[in-house]
């Protein structure tokens, strides 16, 4: 079995000059750097949209707890002095709903904030403020701790759980001032300062 291979005809000599060369190379590098450009304002885009859903989610959650800041801060200041026993009970299971609300307002702000993609630049200031709502959240708990140990007549622990309360209110506030700290770092371009 012989198998014989047929000639193929001549095809003619492809000549490239110098014009064209460069004309090619030009059109390479042009079409290099639209792509690059392209991919870099894509990703700007991106990073922009999700500073601006992290702002929005961040302002959301501080109108929210605002809200229920200002109602727990009123049943604290409140004097219950001159109150009866049934007005302190009726106080307190109030407050203990109020804390419970917050508690669960805390929980879906910090999953909003939490899932939030961001850019590496503002990852600083997500954690300060998914961490400033684990203490808020913590402090609601106590709060509601207090409420129900006070319906049980369990004065003792009342008093403990919001003298806890009152600590991680004060690390939610030292939280929320890294959050603002970071949050400036990451628009100004450059690393948060110390606390």
């Amino acid at each position: 079995m012989n198998l014989e291979i047929p000639n193929l005809p001549n095809l003619p000599k492809v000549t490239i000059g110098r014009k064209k060369t460069l004309v090619s190379v030009a059109v390479a590098v042009a079409a290099i750097a639209i792509a690059f450009l392209g991919w870099t304002l894509l990703l700007n885009y991106t990073g922009d949209q999700q500073v601006a859903a992290f702002g929005s989610h961040v302002a959301a959650s501080e109108a929210d707890l605002l809200l229920v800041e200002e109602l727990v801060s009123a049943h604290i200041r409140s004097s219950t002095a001159d109150l009866s026993v049934a007005g302190c009970d009726a106080c307190m299971r109030e407050f203990a709903a109020v804390a419970e609300y917050g508690r669960a307002v805390s929980a879906y702000h910090r999953q909003v904030v939490g899932t939030d993609r961001v850019p590496e630049a503002y990852a600083g200031a997500q954690s300060a403020y998914v961490r400033a709502l684990d203490h808020l959240n913590r402090a609601f708990s106590l709060w509601s701790s207090a409420a129900a140990a006070y319906d049980v007549r369990a004065y003792t622990t009342a008093k403990e759980n919001l003298a806890a309360a009152d600590q991680a209110w004060k690390e939610y506030v030292t939280a929320t001032g890294d959050y603002a700290r970071e949050l400036r770092a990451a628009e100004e371009g450059g690393d948060a300062p110390p606390a």
